[in-house]
C-alpha cells in the first residue's frame, strides 16, 4: 500500500494544515527526555503576494506526523506529538519565509517559578522521594507515578530554593531517574531501563538495515569509573558514613549527604550504572519512523556487531520536507 509522508498541524484548536498545505516548506519536532522541553520548528513559504499571519503572543500549534495512507482516513497513521506554545519566530527576505519556533506547553508555568520551602525530615517520620514527588504533582493537578524501587527512598532535609521543575530534575539525577510529564501522570522511573512505572517492557521500535540511512557509533575504550562512593548520615552515631560499590579506580564520589545508607548505596549503584551505559553511544538516521519517542527503545537488526541490539533514546528529531520524511535518534545503551 503506497504511503505518503502527512503532518497535521492546529493552530489554537483549529486545523490549518489544508490551508497551508502548498506552503509549508518544512516541519520538525524534536524530544528530549526528561523535562527539557521538546520543541518544534515550522517554516512556511511567505511570499509578497499574499503573507502569512503573524503568530501571537499566547497562540499554541498542535503537531501530528506520520504517513496518510490511500483511505478514506488521510490521519490514520499519524502519531500526535501534543501542543507547543509559540515561543518565537523569524522572518527571512531572501527566501521570503517566515519560521515558526516552539516550546512543549508545560502543564502548568507554575513549575519554572522558584519556590521556598523547607522539606522536613526527621527519624520517626522521615522524608520520602515519593512524597515530594506527590505533594509536587498534587500543586499542579497531576498523579505522582514512580517506578517501585524508588518509591521507599528516604531523603534528607531540603531547603528548597529554586523551583519544582529543578529540585525534581536534581533529585532524578541522584538516582539516574527520568522525569516527565506523560498526559496527566508525573512520571518518575529509572533511566534506560526499557521498563514502565509498573516495571513492563516498553514497546520497541525495530529498525533493520534498509531503513537506515547512516549511523554513527561510539565506544570508548578509555577506562571509565570502575566503583563509585557515596555518603550518608547514621543517626546513631551522628556522623557521616561512607559506602562504596564496584572495585577499583578510578572511583566516583558522590558529593552529597543521603539520608541512610541503603539510599546512598542506590544512589552509587545508579551513578556507576550511568557512567557504563554513556561509555556505547549511537546515533541514528533512518525513514521517518513517527513512533520512535525520546525515553523509549530502539532495536536494531541486521547490521553489525556493536550496532545491533537494544538502545535507550535520549533524543529524537522528526522532519518533514520537500525530500521526505527522515528521523534522527541519539541513543546509549540499554541498562
Amino acid at each position: 500500500m503506497f504511503m505518503k509522508p502527512q503532518f497535521v498541524l492546529n493552530a489554537n484548536g483549529k486545523d490549518i494544515s489544508q490551508s497551508l498545505m502548498d506552503r509549508v516548506v518544512s516541519v520538525k519536532v524534536c524530544q528530549k527526555s526528561g523535562l527539557a522541553s521538546d520543541t518544534c520548528t515550522i517554516e512556511i513559504d511567505d511570499h509578497r503576494q499574499n503573507p502569512i499571519q503573524l503568530p501571537g503572543d499566547e497562540d499554541t500549534i498542535a503537531i501530528a506526523l506520520g504517513y496518510a495512507q490511500e483511505t478514506t482516513d488521510d490521519t490514520s497513521q499519524l502519531i500526535n506529538f501534543g501542543q507547543f506554545d509559540v515561543s518565537e519566530f523569524s522572518l527571512n527576505g531572501t527566501r521570503d519565509s517566515l519560521t515558526i519556533f516552539g516550546n512543549k506547553s508545560l502543564w502548568s508555568k507554575g513549575l519554572q517559578i522558584p519556590v521556598k520551602f523547607s522539606w522536613l525530615s526527621e527519624p520517626e517520620k522521615p522524608l520520602l522521594l515519593k512524597s515530594v514527588v506527590d505533594k509536587i504533582a498534587g500543586k499542579y493537578g497531576l498523579k505522582a507515578k514512580l517506578s517501585p524501587k524508588l518509591n521507599t527512598i528516604e531523603l534528607p532535609a531540603i531547603e528548597q530554593n529554586e523551583s519544582d521543575m529543578q529540585l525534581l530534575t536534581r533529585l532524578g539525577s541522584y538516582f539516574d531517574a527520568i522525569v516527565k510529564i506523560v498526559e496527566d501522570f508525573l512520571v518518575f522511573i529509572p533511566r534506560g531501563t526499557g521498563k514502565t512505572t509498573s516495571g513492563r517492557a516498553l514497546k520497541e521500535v525495530t529498525l533493520v538495515r534498509e531503513q537506515l540511512l547512516s549511523w554513527t557509533a561510539l565506544n570508548s575504550q578509555y577506562p571509565g569509573y570502575k566503583s563509585c562512593q557515596a555518603w550518608y548520615h547514621d543517626f546513631i552515631s551522628a556522623s557521616r558514613k561512607k559506602v562504596e560499590v564496584g572495585s577499583g579506580k578510578p572511583c566516583f564520589d558522590l558529593n552529597f549527604t543521603y539520608a541512610d545508607e541503603a539510599t546512598a548505596k542506590l544512589a552509587a549503584n545508579a551513578r556507576l550504572t550511568h557512567a557504563n551505559r554513556m561509555a556505547k553511544s549511537i546515533d541514528l538516521k533512518f525513514i521517518g519512523e513517527p513512533n520512535v519517542m525520546a525515553g523509549g527503545i530502539i532495536k536494531v537488526e541486521g547490521v553489525r556487531n556493536g550496532i545491533d541490539g537494544k538502545w535507550f533514546v535520549s533524543q529524537v528529531e522528526h522532519l518533514i520536507d520537500s525530500r521526505g520524511f527522515v528521523s534522527q535518534a541519539q541513543c546509549v545503551l540499554l541498562s
